[in-house]
């Protein structure tokens, strides 16, 4: 966007802006990175979350809610409220994005007070609700999007690939036991993994031999489809097995048919 259409885009904003909010905030499109970021800022992401919401904006080529800014004297506008978004549009190479100015003068204490209060003052999940909205999300990739993290991939002596942790869906735990031992030692090995038979709804006993290559396969598809959550990996996969059965018994119908 050359600083032509810039201004004049901006001065229909302000003139909407007007009407709108009769004075004191005006929306205006920037360049985020002209924009200051606050040197003190209470609210903090782990660096897996900032990589999502980078990835997020990468995908949407915007921003999907409007920082708030604060205009100094010299004309400088600086973040209240949106400082990891306005990173994140920064390093997802956003050239410019929509904020919301305050354009009245405020002391510095009073600009705190809307920086701590828009990061303490939100709501929280009813939790049959996201439970239920989570079960409606298909795609794994709108999983990813949907930010929702889980613990890591356990590598125990069997398996567990545990259930995302934010909402409680309603889940069945399958569980997978490799060992090494013989068809003869089934009743024992059985007997040992009998604590989690009765809380799974499947256990699967496999060879010792391929956990290693089952982790390495996980790895694979995590790495391959950039996803850093081992339960949606798992899930990845199993669509991608599903494809490729379905495809395999497509190409022997048509065999079968010639």
């Amino acid at each position: 966007m050359d600083n032509n259409l810039l201004c004049r885009r901006n001065a229909e904003l302000e003139s909407i802006s007007q009407e709108m909010f009769g004075g004191g905030m005006v929306l205006q499109v920037v360049e985020p990175s002209s924009l200051k970021l606050l040197k003190d800022n209470a609210r903090f992401f782990k660096r897996e979350t900032f990589r999502q919401l980078r990835d997020n904006i990468a995908a949407d080529k915007r921003l999907s809610s409007v920082p708030l800014c604060y205009r100094h004297e010299d004309g400088k506008l600086e973040v209240l409220s949106g400082n990891h978004r306005v990173q994140a549009s920064i390093e997802a190479g956003i050239s410019h994005i929509l904020v919301l100015v305050i354009t009245e003068e405020l002391d510095r204490s009073r600009r705190i007070a809307i920086q701590l209060s828009h990061n303490a003052l939100v709501g929280e999940d009813d939790q049959s609700i996201l439970a239920n909205l989570w079960a409606q999300i298909e795609s794994v990739q709108d999983k990813l999007y949907a930010g929702l993290d889980s613990e890591s991939l356990k590598e125990l002596g069997d398996v567990e690939l545990v259930n995302f942790s934010t909402p409680q869906v309603p889940a069945h735990m399958v569980s997978f036991m490799f060992t090494d031992g013989e068809k003869e030692q089934l009743s024992e090995i059985l007997d040992a993994i009998a604590d989690s038979a009765k809380k799974s709804s499947a256990v699967y006993v496999c060879p010792g031999r391929q956990y290693e290559e089952f982790i390495k396969l996980l790895a694979d598809v995590k790495h391959a489809e950039k996803i850093r959550d081992s339960s949606l990996a798992m899930t990845r996969l199993m669509e991608i097995a599903s494809d490729w059965l379905e495809k395999e018994t497509e190409a022997a119908i048509q065999e079968v048919a010639q």
